[in-house]
């Protein structure tokens, strides 16, 4: 069907060398509550020897710090890959932080089995300041059509 010769392994296209195309091209899974985070409860204890830096503050209360993260959350489920079908994910890009908007979020992509990319997201918390989008409203004048 796809003019390939048989027993030829059908992969995707590697969207990491074709960034145009990420977009529209993935899929995504939100990983937040598979990974365990603190909560403060009036303990501050728990967070007394994270920088400030680490931490962010959830509109329930609760503290979201790095004791736990997105890199170590993968460590441990390709852990379990390794034990239970004897094969390690394959990772596209490492996580790094990113805001959006307010919001805080650890990304990482890996690969699946067809060399799809598949994007991890893991919620992180909230900035506590107001953060502008860096749009200016259009107000219907200046394109040529």
């Amino acid at each position: 069907m796809l003019n390939e010769p048989e027993g030829t392994i059908k992969r995707a296209l590697d969207l990491t060398k074709r960034e145009e195309l990420l977009g529209l091209n993935h899929f995504c899974l939100d990983v937040t509550n598979c990974i365990p985070k603190p909560t403060n409860n009036g303990d501050e204890s728990l967070i007394s020897n994270i920088d400030a830096e680490t931490t962010t503050t959830s509109e329930d209360g609760s503290s979201s710090c790095s004791l736990y993260n997105l890199q170590e959350w993968m460590d441990d489920l390709n852990e379990l890959s390794i034990s239970t079908f004897g094969k390690s994910m394959r990772v596209a890009l490492q996580p790094t932080k990113r805001i959006i908007g307010r919001d805080v979020y650890e990304m990482a992509f890996i690969y699946d089995a067809d060399g799809t990319l598949v994007e991890l997201l893991n919620w992180s918390g909230r900035l506590e300041q107001e953060v502008g989008s860096g749009w200016e409203p259009w107000n219907g004048e200046g394109f040529v059509l």
